[in-house]
């Protein structure tokens, strides 16, 4: 069918719902519209039909990063992402569900939402009777066009897409701030192309103004090429066996060879689950202690693992200083060009950015830790030189 429904839900339940039903055949909308309140999704019940259900969720409550996976046994690492992930992240991973998109060679987009919230929207819609096909973050579905990203204003946020995978949401306050570092993480040289749905002002890039529609028809045009789907793992649909269960003729021997596959089933299930609990048992404490130096002896993993955390993890609150900081020492980075940063880390709780840094010579390093010693206090790691690079680490706070 070519008439498809698609559903933008919010966060909470007293946010906005908004939906559009399109017809990629005619290349037409067929009827669009708001929802004040999430108990008014049943009125879509009837208007869906037998049309497939496509839902849209905020950018805003997922994560969307990457990892850079070994060059051997990327099967092995992929099952660790959690583990990988978790320093970066603000809840247990036990609390996250995680979504993988394809892999570029070593690079692989990841998607990271709370347990929690994918159960809430769940409920939502199987109150409102309402079976969906895919779950897509909104930013992802913005048509990038042959361009580096892709923006549009929507719902009082600014939602921009910044690669094949990676995108976010930022309130019209933050974009001034946020946007001049996000330029600064590019790997190109030339200006960054903005495919625009909106009439939007983003300093510092070439807009690439797009065909003005309603910003729902402009998602549900590029939904369908998202790279991600949140209906995975644990999510994914089951098979519906109704629609086989009609070639028996005999309803007597329907629900005989159901009842007994039943049972065959949770028998099967019961011992694989038991066998896959023990097997990830072992393969959790092997990551562990190969992640944790020095340890030997395991005995509750979770246990051990939060307190290993708690010892090197810092407050992750502080945004705000945290990029104010680096507005300060961009001027640093743009006169002493050839020197880059590798690894970026803000404690708000000493209020410091610590950084280590590559530079084709000493001299780079020195120049650009005079820029920030202006407006900064700064403590330097030892210089370690390469045939090709020198690094350094470098702490820097506020005076």
């Amino acid at each position: 069918m070519s008439e498809r429904l698609v559903i933008r839900l919010g966060q909470a339940a007293e946010d906005a719902c908004f939906w559009l039903v399109w017809s990629e055949q005619e290349q037409e909308i067929i009827a669009s519209g708001q929802l004040s309140h999430v108990d008014e999704l049943s009125s879509l019940t009837e208007r869906a039909g037998h049309r497939p259900v496509d839902i849209l969720i905020p950018a805003s409550t997922i994560t969307l990063t990457s990892v850079e996976l070994p060059e051997g046994n990327q099967r092995q690492a992929i099952k660790a992402l959690p583990f990988m992930l978790e320093e970066n992240l603000a809840q247990d991973v036990d609390e996250l569900h995680f979504v993988v998109g394809k892999a570029q060679g070593t690079h692989l987009p990841v998607g990271v939402v709370a347990h929690e919230q994918m159960q809430t929207w769940l409920a939502w819609l199987t109150e409102a009777e309402l079976t969906i096909q895919r779950i897509v973050p909104d930013c992802l579905a913005l048509p990038l066009e042959e361009c580096h990203w892709a923006a549009m204003k929507f719902d009082g946020e600014y939602l921009l897409r910044t690669g094949v995978s990676s995108g976010m949401a930022l309130a019209e306050g933050w974009i001034a701030t946020a946007l001049p570092y996000l330029l600064t993480q590019t790997d190109t040289d030339e200006p960054v192309t903005v495919a625009t749905y909106t009439e939007l002002a983003l300093a510092g890039t070439d807009l690439r103004q797009q065909p003005l529609e309603l910003p729902m028809l402009t998602l549900a045009k590029g939904l369908a090429t998202a790279p991600f789907d949140l209906l995975s793992g644990l999510y994914k649909p089951k098979r519906e066996y109704s629609k086989y269960l009609s070639l028996w003729g005999n309803t007597a021997i329907l629900f005989g060879v159901l009842f007994i596959l039943a049972l065959i089933n949770k028998g099967l299930n019961i011992y694989q689950m038991d066998a896959k609990a023990q097997q990830f048992k072992a393969q959790t404490e092997t990551i562990y202690k190969q992640v944790v130096p020095g340890s030997s002896r395991v005995v509750n993993v979770r246990t051990q693992l939060d307190g290993y955390l708690r010892s090197l993890q810092g407050n992750s609150s502080g945004s705000s200083q945290f990029f104010s900081m680096l507005a300060g020492i961009k001027p640093a980075f743009s006169q002493v060009e050839e020197l880059k940063p590798t690894t970026l880390r803000f404690d708000a709780a000493r209020n410091e950015l610590r950084m280590q840094v590559t530079a084709e010579s000493y001299g780079q390093i020195e120049k650009f830790k005079e820029i920030v010693s202006r407006s900064y206090t700064l403590d330097a790691g030892a210089m370690n030189s390469t045939d090709s690079a020198v690094t350094s680490t470098l702490t820097i706070k506020v005076k």
